[in-house]
């Protein structure tokens, strides 16, 4: 099992560039990457994408590959001649009006912004440097998923815990089932002892009241589903599969059965069962959440 949150970083160069790529995960309810790259790399946007989510199956992932070029990159200066004539004659009569007491230098022109324009070739990427690329990001994405494994085994435990408290509280609640059903049919004598007095009472009309309330209040089928539930959970803790999404039903299940118990059920002992089991049944989800 793993968790959804983790980080990795490493670096790498070859005779061009020095490579660093960082990722980050964190909890989402699906598989969203952002990556971060600069332009003149976006050729290789598409291979770490499917590095990435070939690994990944949940989480918000940001990840940014910064690279530095080793080799200095060809320069070019383009100088607009329209823009120093100008700015040269207007020095002049400037001058020539006693307004400035220097003309025109070469230093002036590099302070004019539209004068001189500096141009530098794009960085070169080929192959090579996308094979580095993905070099790095795999050995980040090794330790982002040893992170991952690590809280997961983690969670693993403290979800176990939680499920062996859960199973504990639904074997309550089958015990408590036999007394309950025993208890409705006397609690249903007893009323209608009193609601007919000497009149006494009909056993087969009895028997007939009796199996009608016993089947509204009956939580069996419930409790069948809720142990079904309960071992379909633990053995997906045990599976290797990223099992986060499945975990999060089996939960909304699970509290929804305990729901319906609740509501059936009339005997004091069954309701704070229940009411136990809702409670760990909520922390299960929470744990759940962070499951990939």
């Amino acid at each position: 099992m793993r968790s959804m949150t983790g980080f990795g970083q490493t670096g790498g160069e070859n005779a061009r560039h020095a490579v660093t790529v960082t990722i980050r995960a964190v909890n989402h309810r699906f598989l969203e990457l952002r990556l971060g790259l600069g332009d003149d790399y976006r050729a290789s946007e598409e291979a770490l994408r499917a590095l990435l989510s070939g690994e990944l199956t949940r989480g918000r992932v940001d990840a940014v590959v910064e690279v530095r070029a080793l080799a200095a990159r060809a320069a070019r200066v383009r100088v607009d001649r329209e823009v120093v004539r100008a700015a040269h004659a207007a020095v002049e009569e400037l001058f020539e009006g006693g307004l400035v007491g220097e003309k025109l230098t070469a230093g002036d022109l590099l302070r004019l912004p539209e004068a001189l324009v500096v141009e530098r070739g794009h960085d070169l990427w080929d192959a090579a440097d996308q094979a580095l690329v993905l070099d790095v990001a795999g050995e980040s994405l090794a330790q982002l998923v040893a992170a991952r494994e690590a809280e997961g085994a983690a969670l693993a435990a403290v979800l176990a815990r939680r499920l062996d408290e859960l199973a504990a509280a639904v074997e309550t609640l089958t015990r408590l089932r036999e007394a309950s059903r025993a208890a409705t049919l006397d609690n249903l004598r007893a009323r209608l002892e009193e609601l007919l007095g000497a009149a006494g009472i009909e056993p087969a009309r009895l028997a007939q009241e009796a199996a009608l309330l016993i089947e509204r209040s009956d939580v069996a089928e419930e409790l069948d589903r809720l142990g079904s539930h309960c071992r379909h959970f633990r053995e997906l803790l045990d599976a290797p599969a990223a099992a986060g999404k499945r975990l999060d039903f089996l939960a909304q299940e699970i509290g929804r059965e305990l729901n319906t118990v609740g509501a059936k059920c009339r005997d004091a002992a069954m309701t704070r069962a229940v009411l136990d089991g809702k409670l760990l049944c909520e922390q299960l989800r929470e744990q759940v959440q962070n499951v990939e």
